[in-house]
Order: C-alpha cells, then sequence, then structure tokens
C-alpha cells in the first residue's frame, strides 16, 4: 500500500450500532495513520457514502434496522460503491455467517475477539489488493486512450509506443517485486527459481513460506492466457497465500486451500479465466509431505532412496463449482528436492508432442542433478530440443532443496 501510495492516508469506514465498538477501532486504526468516519445507524449508509469516499468499510453483521448483509447487498447493487471492499467484524463465527457474508460481497470476515495486529494486517492486504487493481486499472486506461490517439498522427506513433512499453514494464517491475528471495536464513532449506514470461505480462507466479514453526509452504500456479488480466489474477492469488486471506482455511492442509481458491474465483466471475496450482506443505517434525495438485503438471521428489513423480489428484481451479479437492501425504525422512514447475517446459507449440512430456523432462532433470547451477543448465538443455526460436509459453520453476541436501 504506501509503495504504491506513500504520502495517502486511508479513509475507513466503520458501521456498528455500538459506540464502545466504533471507538476501540477508531483508536486502532487512528493510532496506525488511518482516517476514520464512523456511523452507529444502519438505516444511513448509503446517504452517508454519497458524502464520503472510504478505501475499506469495516461491516456489523447484526445491527438494528438493516443488519449487515442487507447493507453489504445495497452498497455492492450501487455502481459508484461496489468496488470498495467491505469487512465484516463482528461476534459471529459460525459458517452460515461467514459463507452469506461472501456472498453477499464481502471480502473478509473477522470475528471477535481479534487482536489490533490480525485486525491491522487484513485491512493492509485488502487495500494493497484494491490499490493494486486501481494501479493496474489506471494503467490499462492510459493505455487505451494512447491507442485512440496513435491513430491521429504516424509522427506519434513511436512516442506513444515508448510510453506504452514503459507502462507495461513498470507493471511487469511489479509482478517481479512480488516474487520470493533465493536467500536462506534456515540451514533446513534451499531455494531457487527460474521465471521467464513469454510475454512482458504473464500469468504464472509462485512462492513459499513458513505456515508456523513446524511447517513449510511451497506453491506454483498457471493462470490462462497473458497480459494484464492474466497477471492480475495471477497478483491476487499469490497475495491470498502469501498473507492466509482465504476464510476459515488451515494453510498446512493443501485440499483445503485449493477448495476455497476454487469457492474464491469461479471463471464465470473472473474473465473467464482459470488456472491450474501446485500447493504443498512440508512438516519438520513430522517429516511428512502433503500435496495437492490442481490440473497442475506433475511435480519431481528427488532423494536416493525416494524418487518420485507427484501427480495432480484433481481438475484446475475455477471450472465447476462446489468441488471438494483432494490431497495426498508422503513421508520422506531423508535429504530430498523438490522440483515444481508450470506448463511451458512441455508445451506443445515450444517442443514435439511426439517426442517430448514429463516423463522426458523428469529424465532431463534427473540427468542434471549434479550441474552447479541446475535451473540454468536445465534451461539451456531445453532451448537444445524445442522447436521454436523462443519458448512461446511462461516458463516457472521451483527447486527446494530440504534439510539443504545437494545431489
Amino acid at each position: 500500500m504506501h509503495n504504491l501510495f506513500p504520502k495517502y492516508k486511508p479513509l475507513i469506514f466503520i458501521v456498528d450500532d455500538i459506540e464502545d465498538n466504533v471507538s476501540l477501532l477508531g483508536s486502532i486504526l487512528q493510532e496506525n495513520n488511518f482516517r476514520v468516519e464512523a456511523l452507529t445507524d444502519s438505516r444511513f449508509v448509503l446517504d452517508f457514502l454519497e458524502r464520503i469516499s472510504p478505501d475499506i468499510i469495516l461491516l456489523d453483521y447484526m445491527m438494528p434496522f438493516i443488519d449487515g448483509i442487507e447493507i453489504c447487498k445495497q452498497i455492492k447493487a450501487q455502481p459508484k460503491l461496489k468496488n470498495i471492499p467491505i469487512i465484516f467484524v463482528t461476534a459471529r463465527n459460525d459458517e452460515d455467517s461467514i459463507i452469506n457474508a461472501l456472498e453477499a460481497g464481502a471480502v473478509d470476515f473477522i470475528s471477535k475477539p481479534f487482536s489490533s495486529k490480525e485486525l491491522l494486517a487484513r485491512i493492509k492486504i485488502h487495500l494493497d489488493l484494491k490499490f493494486s487493481a486501481q494501479l493496474i486499472q489506471l494503467k490499462m486506461n492510459e493505455i487505451t486512450e494512447i491507442n485512440q490517439r496513435l491513430e491521429k498522427s504516424k509522427e506519434e506513433t513511436e512516442r506513444f509506443y515508448r510510453i506504452l512499453k514503459n507502462e507495461i514494464d513498470s507493471a511487469s517491475e511489479y509482478v517481479h517485486s512480488l516474487l520470493p528471495s533465493k536467500v536462506s536464513n534456515d540451514k533446513r532449506l534451499g531455494f531457487d527459481w527460474y521465471f521467464e514470461p513469454s510475454h512482458n505480462l504473464g500469468g504464472d507466479s509462485f512462492g513459499y513460506h513458513w505456515v508456523d514453526e513446524d511447517n513449510f509452504a511451497i506453491y506454483l500456479l498457471d493462470v490462462s492466457g497473458h497480459g494484464v488480466a492474466s497477471a492480475l489474477e495471477s497478483v491476487s492469488v499469490l497475495n491470498m497465500l502469501r498473507f492466509g486471506t482465504l476464510p476459515n482455511v488451515d494453510f498446512t492442509e493443501p485440499a483445503q486451500v485449493l477448495t476455497e481458491l476454487n469457492r474464491a474465483f469461479p471463471l464465470q466471475y473472473h474473465n473467464f479465466l482459470f488456472f491450474t496450482i501446485f500447493y504443498a506443505v512440508y512438516n519438520f517434525r513430522t517429516k511428512t509431505l502433503k500435496y495437492s495438485g490442481a490440473g497442475h503438471p506433475p511435480s519431481f521428489i528427488f532423494s536416493k532412496d525416494n524418487t518420485r513423480i507427484l501427480e495432480s489428484q484433481n481438475i484446475l481451479i475455477g471450472a465447476k463449482d462446489n468441488v471438494k479437492y483432494i490431497s495426498s501425504a508422503i513421508h520422506l525422512p531423508d535429504p530430498f528436492k523438490l522440483f515444481v514447475y508450470s506448463d511451458g517446459l512441455i508445451d506443445p507449440h515450444t517442443y514435439n508432442p511426439f517426442s517430448w512430456d514429463e516423463s522426458k523432462l523428469f529424465s532431463l532433470v534427473q540427468s542434471h542433478l549434479s550441474a552447479p547451477n541446475l535451473l540454468f543448465s536445465l534451461i539451456d538443455s531445453l532451448k537444445t530440443i524445442r522447436i521454436t526460436d523462443s519458448f512461446n509459453d511462461d516458463i516457472a520453476i521451483l527447486n527446494i532443496d530440504f534439510y539443504g541436501s545437494t545431489f
């Protein structure tokens, strides 16, 4: 948020019929450099919103006159208001209430009692998503205006092309800034990755982080298509996984994560974009790897005694409603390497589909395990067998060594 608009103080609108709740929320927010407006009578919310333009609305669930669900629906029905993120802050914590809130258009649900750190973290996440979407939309509007003006004069064509390229490059730099560090401060882990979009903006993204002191999560996703829309959805999913904003999800359980992602990203509401994903969690205490794939290419495990291919068990995300995704678990007590990639490495438009597939890729990776730089060595080999001058699809590879193992 501060990187995008460093001098801007976001405005938070609190709607709660209990003044003590308003005072508590307001004091937390004002102490953390937010502007605050509040209302205790839900009947006047829409009238109030004619005078202010909040960046986020914190909404109580249970209120006299008009409850929070109805207020949320009324706000989302207004074209000028529908893009304001709404977060429910309430004593309710049952599943039906959470589902009702999300179906009414809310982006998050915080149950009382909550910590101020949790409240501020969730607000920051949704502000980041809102401002990122606004920034990308602003760039898209600028690009549209530029394209219209290009028709007026050939003399201006080259100048506007440079402007267009700079804007796309800026968006591309933002996507790259979200990629994880390759530096590990934990002797149990080693990280390496390779990322090469086929266009300036692509749909691949990935990450890894500690869920808690025992569990380490790894994920790689591939949104269909290329360009701004694919990149925006990819960034949205990546931030949900990084910051843990999917409601009522145990992020150490891959099946739960994929099930809720499918609920959150139906393709008919997201520009008819779908995505594949591999999500895994390794528990260092039990030495167990839990994993789940949704239409994603198989991942590879390399170790002295347990080399194997991890096939996806589920359909891709967004294709079908109400899917309950499954996961698998394997015991991996020895040092091992996890190799995860996007389908750019097996793209039928880049390689001969009659002589190249996942099993051939597995053998190629295995043959390069002793190379000083596995990923660059692998890319060099792939360039020699492709049937095109360049890669026709995004390339994303994660190479994670557990216990700092080498092979």
